[in-house]
């Protein structure tokens, strides 16, 4: 057997040789199918976190403009009351009755004010 090796040594080395290339490219084949296959699961997965985003997205601007239009009718209401309560402590003694020190105290505890108690009876 080793005479055989020795005559046919460039065969076999050519041979030799050439089954590692072969090798060499199945593997090289083979992790290039592999890094398509990756690939193509990640183009996916981004495609499906796009569109994730674009629904959140949608999500959040629709919550954004619901709470500005909340702002804008707490604005309205908060200078309506400022107003009404303007009115109210701008009230001339005439136009004063008996009712008016308790909606006082009462204006005063909505404002989180502590209202004075010997006003009030």
């Amino acid at each position: 057997m080793m005479a055989f090796i020795l005559k046919h040594w460039r065969w076999l080395g050519s041979f030799l040789a050439l089954a590692l290339l072969y090798g060499w490219i199945s593997w090289q084949s083979h992790q290039i199918t592999t890094l398509k296959r990756e690939l193509l699961a990640s183009r996916a997965s981004v495609a499906s976190y796009e569109e994730s985003l674009g629904i959140l997205q949608a999500d959040t601007k629709a919550k954004i403009e619901a709470l500005e239009q909340e702002r804008d009718r707490q604005i309205a209401r908060t200078q309506n009351m400022e107003r009404l309560l303007g009115r109210i402590e701008g009230a001339s003694d005439e136009q004063d009755a008996p009712v008016a020190p308790v909606l006082r105290d009462t204006i005063d505890r909505l404002y989180g004010r502590t209202a004075n108690a010997d006003q009030s009876r």
